[in-house]
């Protein structure tokens, strides 16, 4: 049977997987004309003599972030192409499990979308031929009576059924935990899963049993999670935006796994064992997690459900896989506000989560988050600062020579060195496109200043679909707001000071 799988029904509405061929050869174009055009007005003899400083100092960076990135690269190839193969191969023969859960969580999601998930749900339920129980967080009442005709239509293992849990608006924790709560209430059987997905996540083929068999033959393992294919609705950099964005994940997933750790349980989909996501620890987490913080105080995390599931399973010794031949598709259109705008809101909820969940991490050590996830963790808080360096280097070495041969030089060097990486990351994944040099730079220059915000600022945090953010006025707020900007700013000043005084020190003549 074929893995391909036909999403007609969204195609007709503008969704796909991949940019027409005809975009590519126009931006291929645009590529190379960019990088001819820099070649010219590059003029590397008179840039190298002008600053041999930064040089060194982008140099010695640039040595130490692409071999970190290589490094990345080499084990994901070998967890994919050698590893997981022998992990597969263990679970051939593995037992499914006595009883799934599973919880779906939908937020004003147009009604194609939702029969388009739930019609794959229940064709995998099928497949696996497991008993199986839906728990469907909606929001349009109409989803009922779409959900249940699909469901009462379905050929299920005796003993399945579906429950509707209204999910009132006050954000995705909320439902979950109801949801969680209510799968509590029935007594899962030993040797059951629980699955977490959101209801614009189609399924791909054989996502269940491919899950659930590696859940089920790992006994160390306590959760697991999928390969991401986007089903995107938008312009050609919109689309290439979303498959960039989820090639690296592959990449670094598949890394991570070669250390049997992860560094998120993606809330697209997710399956763990029953123990693990009935455990009260488990639901509070997901419920009303909170961190600390030395000068905001307790700070409640409002985004990051699936970061706190993590760093629970985490926290609680259990071992993480990624399964790259279980995918699903996520269903994404960006918000509205544009392309800057909507990019820039879905980064800083990203970004914020990481950096709101790092710390905490961090603190459990080496031994219990094992040593290259622990470093990885860390490296996730200096990286933060590097994809600044090069800029300041470029803009203090044109301020000092008093040319601008030295700023195409590094933007040579910008679209060179992308380009290279966007090559290497197509032999790992088999993912390509000439907007790919292009986007990874837009993403580490605006990611780092998104990051950085989020060090400074991790009490801001908000929904991108729901209206609901952190809360806004009052003295407190006003404070942590002021003195958020204050360090940020003052870091950042600092940060520049220094980079560009080692530039100089550096290509001062002896």
């Amino acid at each position: 049977m074929s893995n391909v799988l036909n999403f007609s029904g969204l195609s007709s509405q503008g969704y796909s997987k991949r940019s027409s061929g005809t975009a590519a050869i126009g931006w291929w174009s645009i590529h190379a004309l960019t990088l001819a055009l820099l070649v010219i007005l590059a003029s590397p003899t008179s840039a190298l003599s002008a600053n041999s400083g930064a040089l060194i100092v982008v140099g010695a960076l640039g040595l130490w972030r692409w071999s970190w990135a290589g490094m990345h690269l080499v084990r994901a190839v070998i967890y994919e192409r050698m590893v997981f193969p022998r992990i597969r191969r263990r679970a051939s023969n593995a037992p499914l499990p006595s009883h799934l859960f599973i919880i779906v969580t939908s937020y004003r999601i147009q009604p194609e979308v939702t029969y388009t998930v739930y019609q794959r749900l229940i064709e995998e339920l099928e497949a696996v031929h497991v008993p199986a129980t839906i728990v469907s967080c909606f929001t349009d009442p109409a989803d009922i009576k779409l959900v249940g005709r699909l469901f009462n239509s379905a050929n299920l293992v005796e003993g399945s059924s579906i429950i509707f849990i209204p999910q009132a608006g006050r954000g995705k924790r909320h439902a979950l935990g109801q949801a969680l709560r209510v799968i509590i209430e029935r007594h899962p059987p030993p040797f059951s899963f629980v699955a977490l997905m959101d209801g614009d996540s189609a399924l791909g083929r054989n996502t269940l049993r491919n899950t659930c068999e590696i859940l089920s033959s790992e006994n160390d393992v306590g959760a697991v999670t999928t390969e991401n294919i986007p089903l995107v609705k938008g312009s050609t950099l919109v689309r290439e935006w979303y498959r960039l964005r989820m090639a690296q994940r592959h990449s670094t997933m598949c890394s991570m796994s070669l250390s049997r750790r992860l560094l998120v349980l993606t809330g697209r989909f997710s399956v763990f064992r029953s123990e693990i996501a009935t455990g009260e620890d488990f639901v509070q987490a997901v419920e009303k997690d909170s961190i600390p913080h030395w000068r905001l105080g307790t700070i409640e995390m409002l985004t990051g459900d699936d970061k706190s599931t993590w760093f629970t399973v985490l926290r609680r010794g259990w071992k993480m896989l990624y399964i790259p031949d279980a995918v699903v598709h996520p269903i994404e259109e960006l918000p509205p506000g544009g392309v800057f705008s909507a990019t820039t809101s879905l980064m800083s909820r990203w970004f914020g989560n990481m950096v709101r969940n790092s710390a905490r991490a961090i603190a459990l050590g080496p031994t219990r988050c094992g040593f290259f996830t622990w470093i990885c963790l860390v490296d996730q808080r200096l990286s933060m600062w590097t994809p600044l360096v090069g800029p300041v280097c470029a803009l203090s070495a044109c301020m000092i020579s008093g040319e601008t041969s030295y700023l195409f030089l590094y933007l040579l060097w910008v679209l060179a060195s992308r380009t290279a990486v966007s090559i290497a990351l197509w032999a790992v994944t088999g993912r390509f496109h000439p907007l790919f040099a292009a986007i990874i730079y837009y993403n580490q220059i605006i990611g780092a200043w998104l990051k950085l915000r989020a060090v400074f600022s991790p009490h801001r945090q908000r929904w991108t679909r729901q209206a609901i953010g952190s809360p806004a006025g009052g003295l407190h707020n006003l404070w942590s707001d002021v003195s958020s900007n204050l360090l940020r700013y003052m870091s950042i000043a600092i940060f520049v000071v220094i980079v560009s005084g080692a530039s100089i020190s550096l290509g001062a003549p002896n």
